[in-house]
């Protein structure tokens, strides 16, 4: 760790630094897996240092679930706008960041989000938010029974393959199935 009184004072840069290994943490070792200590250890600060940043666990945890929907945004504006067929664009997105093993750097802790999001009232409040949020705002493309039924789908492939019941294989095969069956006839 390197002395405190040497080091040049980079609040941001710092706090970003404490956000990258609690989210390092949890795709390692799960929400639950994420400790002050740990995080400090990690980040090169103390205890201290954590939470001059993050007033206690639950901060930290709250922003690294924001981290993670704001690059999930990202990761998702990103695929819409290489989809060359507005309609179905966020389902296909979202199918498709959903159903992956790695999601543009999301990866393993997208899962143990998206596993503690089930089990616990805050984070899943924090979630259905956001999908509510993205569903409200591409409303003209993707607000049909059909899509609806195809994102439900793709969480349930999603539950699947968590809890180790279906392969890798297949959840590329119902990906790519799910994907499919998103270009709606007119």
């Amino acid at each position: 760790m390197e002395n405190a009184h040497q080091r040049k004072k980079a609040p941001e840069l710092i706090r970003q630094k404490i956000l990258e290994h609690a989210i390092q943490l949890a795709s390692e070792k799960g929400v639950s897996g994420v400790s002050i200590q740990a995080v400090a250890d990690l980040a090169g600060v103390t205890k201290g240092g954590v939470f001059h940043h993050f007033s206690n666990k639950q901060k930290l945890l709250d922003a690294m679930v924001h981290e993670v929907l704001f690059r999930l945004d990202h990761a998702i504006d990103a695929y819409m706008q290489n989809d060359p067929e507005a309609i179905g664009s966020f389902t296909r997105a979202y199918i498709y960041f959903t159903l992956q093993d790695n999601h543009s750097g999301i990866g393993a802790l997208w899962s143990a989000i998206s596993m503690t999001m089930l089990t616990d009232h805050a984070f899943n409040t924090n979630w259905l938010q956001w999908l509510h949020g993205r569903l409200a705002r591409h409303q003209q493309t993707d607000s049909g029974m059909e899509l609806q039924i195809l994102r439900y789908a793709a969480d349930g492939v999603w539950l699947n393959v968590f809890a180790c019941s279906e392969s890798t294989q297949e959840m590329t095969r119902m990906r790519q199935e799910l994907l499919h069956r998103t270009y709606i006839k007119q």
